[in-house]
């Protein structure tokens, strides 16, 4: 063997290797070199005639024993060890075991070779230690023996991520290098240890679980959570799984032989899916409890609005009653049905009347908005000619058009066109549109209808444009004109009746709303206003 000695610090280096320009070619220092051996002498124990060498990180033969030449022939010329070896132990980081054939002195010996990697603590090749044993059988056996090792070392590979073997007293006989990569140290290191040395067994939800039973009842066991984890990495967990052996001539229990498949990344998407299921059944949760306040809210706000219209329907009942009365009363005395008044009397007269129109007006509206919010307005939709109702609504408005010289001739005409809506909340829209339209033109200035037949979502349209040369709206109250409450700036300086209080076109909309159709504005200050009703068109003059 390679005789050592000892440095001022005490350590043990070599003399000088057996292979000289080889291991001189490596530049490797002492420590390295009494690392290595260190390593080796702690794993492996030789005697004199023991066949094995030591390499450096570059494959340079740095160390060999005297018995290495008696089994494993000459060393390599070049002082390197094979490439073979060398190639698959540096690109998997795993032991490497080959059988071969050495001719020596005429005849064929059969040889197996170990290779093992050694690594430093932060996963780096430190080097290779390779140990020679001679066996007896003929080439065919050597020749299976190597393919039939070769096979299950690349099917252990495939089909798991680690590979141990335990003796009859529970302590490592075999890891495979994979363990290196987990545990940031080399896998020889844990040779003798239990599992509790390189891991620990646990539940689903990471709690420490016994040892599998058929560990300690010599049965075969799987799937058992088995944690890895170096200090200061990420864990590893593997579903372990072994059987035992026995000894084949007596059936003494040997050991287990086990592997583990790592499920670190299915354990952490299951945990992503129970952490987002969990996020799931809170906000069903918390939705299934917001509804169910909002469903007490808008019981309370149904009953509220009932009472509301009901309230203003009593009142508007008991409130017409004396108004009516006003309203006569001082209609009777503006017209001096009963005698002449002198102009003051007159005048109060028309005063009492013009308000009691109005105060009839607001009832009117207030309790059609209560009606309509309350959703106690049903339409009743007719086939009807959309030309008789807009002349019903011109006829209504056409004494205030006319004493304000407003042409309304253009708001005649004939189109023929049958719509499906409520005659009734029909006529209340258009009456609306065409007050309105007198309302805000000038004296001088012209009213007029268009109707056009068209499609909206894909169902027959009929659109009823009610135009005027009015004041117009101006562009930043064209989004609210519709809301409730709400007048032009100047509305008030063009209310000739006194009627106006912003409800007339919240109540349309919500009307024609109610019978599928919808109401939209165009106006350009100054050039006037164009409100179109657009309501289901039920025939056209092309039609029928």
């Amino acid at each position: 063997m390679q005789r050592f000695t000892r440095n001022d610090a005490g350590e043990l280096i070599p003399v000088a290797p057996a292979v000289g320009a080889a291991a001189q070619a490596d530049s490797v220092d002492g420590n390295l070199i009494t690392r290595l051996l260190e390593e080796v002498a702690r794993q492996i124990q030789f005697s004199e005639d023991a066949a094995f060498y030591v390499s450096g990180p570059t494959g340079n033969i740095l160390f060999i024993t005297s018995g290495y030449q008696s089994i494993a022939g000459a060393p390599p010329e070049n002082g390197r060890v094979t490439s073979d070896v060398f190639n698959f132990i540096r690109n998997n980081g795993e032991s490497y075991v080959r059988d071969e054939v050495i001719q020596s002195n005429g005849r064929a010996r059969f040889v197996r070779s170990f290779h093992y990697p050694l690594f430093d603590y932060s996963n780096t090749l430190l080097g290779i230690v390779g140990h020679y044993v001679e066996s007896a059988g003929s080439a065919v056996e050597a020749t299976n023996t190597v393919q039939q090792t070769s096979r299950l070392q690349d099917q252990l590979r495939a089909s798991s991520d680690l590979f141990w073997e335990l003796d009859a007293n529970g302590k490592l006989t075999a890891l495979s290098d994979r363990a290196t990569d987990i545990l940031g140290k080399p896998a020889a290191l844990f040779m003798g240890m239990g599992l509790d040395a390189i891991g620990r067994f646990i539940n689903r939800d990471g709690a420490d679980a016994p040892i599998p039973a058929g560990l300690s009842k010599h049965q075969p066991f799987r799937n058992a959570i088995f944690l890895m984890q170096a200090e200061n990495s990420p864990p590893f967990f593997m579903h372990m799984s072994a059987v035992p052996f026995f000894e084949p001539a007596n059936g003494r229990f040997l050991g287990h032989r086990g592997v583990g498949v790592n499920v670190t990344e299915r354990f952490q998407a299951e945990d992503r899916a129970a952490k987002a299921h969990r996020e799931l059944e809170l906000a069903r949760e918390a939705l299934i409890n917001r509804n169910a306040q909002l469903e007490i809210e808008r019981g309370r706000t149904e009953k509220a609005l009932r009472a509301k219209t009901e309230f203003l329907a009593t009142m508007s009942h008991e409130l017409r009653t004396p108004l009516n009365a006003i309203l006569g009363f001082s209609e009777t005395m503006t017209m001096k049905l009963f005698g002449g008044l002198n102009d003051q009397y007159a005048g109060y007269a028309e005063d009492i009347l013009k308000s009691g129109r109005h105060l009839l007006s607001l009832i009117n509206a207030m309790l059609d908005t209560a009606q309509i919010d309350g959703n106690e307005v049903s339409p009743n939709p007719k086939e009807i000619d959309i030309d008789e109702l807009i002349d019903q609504s011109v006829s209504i408005v056409q004494l205030r058009a006319r004493a304000k010289n407003i042409d309304l001739r253009n708001a005649v005409i004939q189109s023929g066109c049958r719509v499906k809506a409520d005659p009734l909340l029909t006529t209340q829209i258009l009456v609306n549109l065409f007050s309105n339209a007198v309302k805000f033109t000038e004296p001088g200035g012209s009213i007029g209808v268009e109707i056009t037949a068209g499609r909206h979502i894909g169902f027959p349209m009929a659109a009823i444009t009610v135009w005027d040369t009015g004041i117009g709206v101006p562009p930043e109250m064209q989004n609210q004109i519709f809301e409730k409450f709400v007048r032009g700036n100047n509305a008030r300086a063009y209310d000739d009746i006194g009627q106006g209080i912003g409800l007339g076109l919240h109540v349309s909309k919500r009307l024609a709303e109610l019978m599928h159709g919808s109401i939209r504005l165009q106006s350009v200050p100054g050039h006037g206003s164009r409100f179109t009703l657009e309501l289901p068109l039920a025939t056209t003059p092309r039609e029928g």
